[in-house]
């Protein structure tokens, strides 16, 4: 009896190690932030489910994405990942990322997510990635000098422009990130006039450049005015000058928020959010929508069953708020301190924001939009870019440069479609 009760307990034993899983996956978080993730992925979502998570930590840089390219080439990569969001589709449109609309609890799992977040994860009607880490555009002033110089943060586009010389008048400016004055960063930077405009520099279809189109114009116009007209600057280092005072406004990405709470005790009490400036609509209210990127996680193709099933049941706890505000309340209370917001509602929304400031976060992000993915668009950012500088440097026609970036743009866009033909045609 002692012998067959013990044959049985070897047989449950060898059933429940042949059960267990393993997943590996390449995360662009080291260090604390890391250690953080790790801790929690085996204390909550391992003793939750029994799926082991080999955590590997990498930088994210062009050499990360060339590996995780080669990986996909090679079948040899993680089972699950993460990566810039445009980056998702990027690969996706190499057939080498899973459609997660593919599992029939995917609308649950993403349901606390802004659907901004996700339109940049999406291609056609397939979503190939949940969101994480969130960036997108706000306005920071200084409340201090406002005060001083009778003015009030703007709210839209046309205020900006009024109290522009009055800050120039202080012998200060007022600054518009274009992000390291690159392709990437001036697009993005012009996104917030084209978004609110209810328009975008693709066709609705993401076949087409969309710059020719009435309202692009119009909204390249308005944003180009600012460096030819007003000769707000191209460049500026934003914390020190933030900081100093040469710059009492600006419109930039959210990580500066904790950069100035941290990392500036000396401006406590001195300044403030808002949301971006926004365009006026024809029924009298205010568009405010801006540009909105993530740091994203998506499961490669090619995998066993088993482990992508495995690797989404790791989506789906590393999607939910409550796993994003226990994560974002770690980081918090980290040495480093960083204020994070994450894909989720909950996290733009949690007490570590003052609570002055979550109004502000909520209400920006429930306005932004994610980039439209298209097929070899980053073209029309280098063709936009190109348009930018002509305009600003050497003071050309807004009308002639951005038609021709649109005749251009266009000529590859239409190039990298039958380039990618073989992969996009079977989504």
């Amino acid at each position: 009896m002692k012998r067959i009760l013990w044959l049985f307990l070897c047989v449950a034993l060898i059933g429940t190690l042949a059960a267990a899983v393993e997943i590996t996956a390449w995360i662009t978080y080291g260090g604390i932030m890391g250690n953080v993730l790790v801790d929690l992925i085996e204390n909550d979502f391992t003793k939750s489910t029994g799926i082991e998570v080999r955590y590997e930590p990498y930088m994210i840089d062009s050499n990360y994405f060339m590996k995780v390219l080669l990986a996909a080439a090679t079948g040899d990569g993680p089972d699950v990942l993460t990566l810039g969001s445009a980056q998702v589709v990027d690969l996706a449109m190499r057939n080498a990322i899973v459609d997660l609309n593919t599992f029939p609890d995917f609308n649950k799992a993403v349901a606390d997510i802004y659907p901004g977040a996700l339109r940049t994860l999406k291609f056609k009607e397939h979503y190939f990635g949940v969101p994480f880490e969130l960036g997108w555009t706000i306005a920071y002033y200084r409340q201090d000098m406002f005060d001083a110089y009778g003015l009030k943060p703007p709210t839209t586009w046309e205020e900006l422009r009024k109290i522009i010389p009055k800050i120039q008048a202080q012998k200060k400016t007022a600054w518009i990130s274009t992000i390291g004055n690159s392709a990437d960063g001036q697009t993005r930077a012009f996104f917030p006039f084209i978004y609110q405009r209810n328009s975008d520099i693709f066709t609705e279809d993401g076949l087409k450049s969309n710059l020719d189109s009435p309202m692009a114009l119009e909204a390249f116009k308005e944003f180009t005015g600012f460096y030819t007209d007003h000769k707000l600057p191209l460049e500026m280092p934003e914390i020190e000058a933030f900081s100093n005072g040469d710059m009492p406004y600006m419109v930039s990405l959210n990580w500066l928020y904790t950069m100035f709470l941290r990392g500036k005790p000396e401006l406590q009490g001195k300044w403030g959010v808002t949301v971006c400036p926004g365009t006026k609509q024809p029924n009298g209210t205010i568009n405010h929508t801006v540009p909105i990127s993530s740091f994203a996680f998506a499961i490669p193709n090619g995998k066993n069953a088993e482990k992508t099933k495995a690797a989404w049941e790791f989506i789906k706890w590393i999607a939910s708020d409550r796993v994003q505000k226990e994560y974002q309340r770690r980081i918090y209370e980290s040495p480093d301190k960083w204020i994070l917001v994450f894909g989720t509602k909950g996290t733009a929304n949690s007490d570590v924001f003052m609570e002055r400031d979550r109004k502000v976060m909520d209400a920006a992000l429930k306005q932004s939009l994610g980039p439209r993915a298209v097929v070899g668009g980053y073209q029309t950012y280098r063709y936009f870019s190109f348009a930018f500088s002509k305009v600003v440097m050497q003071k050309e026609d807004p009308k002639k440069v951005l038609l021709e970036a649109a005749k251009d743009s266009n000529t590859e866009l239409e190039r990298k479609r039958k380039e990618f033909a073989r992969f996009v045609d079977k989504l």
